[in-house]
């Protein structure tokens, strides 16, 4: 998979996420049937949301660099992200009983994602030159 392919799913993922977050935040919540939120609860849902978006328009605009050496950093901030959220989400369905069974879509994405940037940052391949625009272009 190329890291063009990679940037932009994840970039897709995001923006539909991070839109129903800002947007839609407690109709989102009935889809994954959980309890609406509070004003609290729906205000910091809708900055998480904003945060979503920048990042997809940052991994989107990232995909379209000439060379995986130009998004390098981008690739990493992608893994640390999806790691964390990994962990973060799986940690939060194993032990809260009020989590929604509907949440391991949230554990799954982070986990394929996480392994797909992981590939990207370790993959012993040539990260500029002509090479890496065939390999991973």
């Amino acid at each position: 998979m190329t890291y063009r392919l990679v940037l932009k799913s994840a970039a897709a993922i995001l923006m539909i996420f991070g839109l129903a977050l800002v947007f839609i935040p407690n109709e989102l919540m009935a889809v994954y049937k959980a309890e609406p939120l509070n004003q609290t609860g729906v205000y910091n849902t809708m900055l998480y949301g904003g945060t979503f978006i920048a990042l997809a328009i940052m991994n989107w605009a990232a995909s379209n660099a000439p060379t995986m050496a130009d998004v390098r950093y981008v690739i990493l901030g992608n893994l640390i992200i999806n790691c964390a959220s990994f962990a973060i989400t799986l940690t939060r369905q194993l032990t809260s009983t009020e989590t929604p069974q509907a949440s391991w879509l949230n554990v799954a994405l982070s986990f394929i994602f996480a392994c797909l940037f992981g590939y990207l940052q370790f993959a012993k391949v040539p990260t500029s030159g002509p090479a890496s625009t065939s390999i991973r272009g």
